[in-house]
């Protein structure tokens, strides 16, 4: 093996490129592809050299590196789901995880949750007015927590669904706001979290208070708001525990019951790391990609014109709005590639080495961060074309086109690939179907050339100071349910 080293990459200070990390991704990483090429390293406070990588050979190595080539427990990511949480595990523990995470997420438990993820959309909708004003990541984030909290629960509405959805959203928001951020920055992201955990530990599990200086620092208020909803979980957890033969729904109750294949019952703090991992993961992912998807839709009102038609036909084929139907329509589901492709909201997957690995013609030295750059590989001419950077979901159509899994990975790949992603596309295929069918909006970015910035939220990029939208026109529920296509076309 060759002799191990790190690829070049900027040498402004580690705080700097930090603050061009958290504050303009895409606009960093596209600086530095240009002027590095296809792997280079990032130096950030508080962490392990990060390594980019974006050609192809290198993406294919990164995908399949072994589970005793890495560590995720030691991942820079400053936010405490919880130390057990599937992210941060590794070999055996992980796949067995994974065993007990997939199956509610794929299959007929993820089809059965179609029609009341239709449902929940619809409430969101028929609540707005023409003139209403609207953040989309955070509208979209909104609706996704109810899906996600319906998922978990098996309820959509109701005191404690409303518990679970209100502390949730208030844990997100102390956990990801500019100062956690910055201190995360310059503490060191995973000893950070380790942090965070530690003293979520003492108070939430050994019942201590925080000192003096803890109450008054701007962690405080996520850490107590954590104890609070692992209390609220763990109380679920035992009543479920002590009652098995009631018949259960939702994805917490079948964690709570899960048993490893030895037989015993997951660990409680298991399951509650495991249940936030998927209350934060389960919207924020469809919240940052929803607000770039809608970007995209209003600089381009004849793709969202062509949407609401492909609907128009679906219903007509159907005689109601199906949402698995929906699911299958080959040009929304071109559209919501082109927007991941573009402009995904985790713009690279990232992998901890433990000692020299070989990836593509590198070989990197051990405790290096190595990512597979999602956002630079789908935007590269040579797999995409001269077109590359246009939106133009036709692509998706062309006969035999079918990009390979090291060529577009929004939700990663190999053994870590998201355990939600089926859930997140067929949630943003429901919702973004019935945008088109029954809102239409304006903007300051609709039709022009004008785009936001972008910020890190729960790890996700979204638009920086968000997409910001007025409701124009909002369409009946009913819409088109007796009409023929002449008189569609005309409403």
């Amino acid at each position: 093996m060759s002799i191990a080293q790190l690829p070049p990459g900027p040498t402004e200070a580690k705080f700097k490129q930090a603050l061009k990390m958290g504050m303009g991704i895409f606009d960093y990483l596209e600086e530095c592809h240009k002027k590095f090429g296809d792997a280079f390293t990032l130096n950030l406070s508080g962490m392990d050299p990060m390594v980019w990588v974006s050609d192809k050979e290198m993406v294919k190595d990164f995908f399949n590196l072994k589970p005793d080539q890495i560590d995720q427990s030691s991942l820079p990511i400053p936010i405490d789901a919880g130390d057990d949480a599937v992210g941060f595990v590794n070999g055996k523990y992980h796949a067995d995880t994974r065993k007990v995470m997939v199956p509610p997420f794929v299959g007929k438990e993820l089809t059965n949750r179609a029609e009341t993820m239709h449902e929940i959309i619809t409430r969101h909708i028929n609540k707005m007015l023409v003139g209403d004003q609207y953040d989309m990541p955070r509208l979209i984030g909104d609706i996704t927590l109810d899906i996600i909290t319906y998922t978990l629960l098996h309820e959509k509405d109701g005191e404690r669904f409303n518990r679970y959805h209100h502390l949730m959203l208030d844990w997100i928001q102390a956990s990801t706001n500019d100062s956690m951020f910055l201190i995360g920055t310059l503490y060191g992201p995973s000893k950070f979290r380790n942090m965070l955990h530690k003293k979520y530990r003492e108070r939430g599990v050994n019942g201590k208070t925080g000192s003096p200086i803890d109450r008054v620092m701007p962690w405080n208020k996520s850490i107590n708001l954590k104890v609070e909803l692992a209390a609220m979980i763990r109380n679920d957890i035992r009543q479920i525990r002590a009652n098995p033969d009631t018949d259960y729904s939702g994805v917490l109750a079948g964690f709570a019951l899960s048993r490893w294949d030895s037989g015993e019952l997951i660990d409680e703090e298991k399951v509650i790391s495991e249940v936030i991992a998927v209350l934060t993961g389960g919207h924020e992912t469809s919240a940052a990609t929803g607000g770039w998807y809608m970007l995209w839709l209003m600089k381009k009102p004849h793709i969202y014109k062509r949407m609401r038609e492909e609907v128009l036909l679906s219903i007509e084929d159907k005689g109601h709005f199906d949402p698995l139907a929906i699911c299958e329509n080959k040009y929304l589901n071109a559209c919501l590639n082109e927007a991941q492709r573009l402009t995904p909201s985790a713009v690279g997957t990232m992998r901890h080495l433990v000692g020299d690995t070989k990836i593509g013609s590198l070989t990197l030295p051990g405790s290096t961060n190595v990512l597979a750059s999602a956002y630079l590989r789908q935007r590269d001419k040579r797999v995409w074309g001269d077109d590359a950077l246009e939106f133009r979901p036709e692509r998706w159509l062309a006969e035999g086109f079918r990009p390979g899994p090291f060529d577009f990975f929004p939700f990663g790949g190999g053994r870590r690939a998201c355990i939600g992603a089926n859930q997140a596309k067929q949630q943003l295929r429901i919702l973004f179907a019935e945008f088109a069918r029954r809102v239409e909006f304006d903007s300051i970015y609709s039709e022009n050339n004008k785009w936001p910035g972008q910020q890190q939220v729960s790890g996700q990029t979204e638009p920086k100071g968000g997409v910001p939208v007025t409701i124009t026109k909002v369409r009946p529920f009913d819409f088109c349910a007796n009409k023929n296509m002449e008189q569609l076309e005309a409403s």
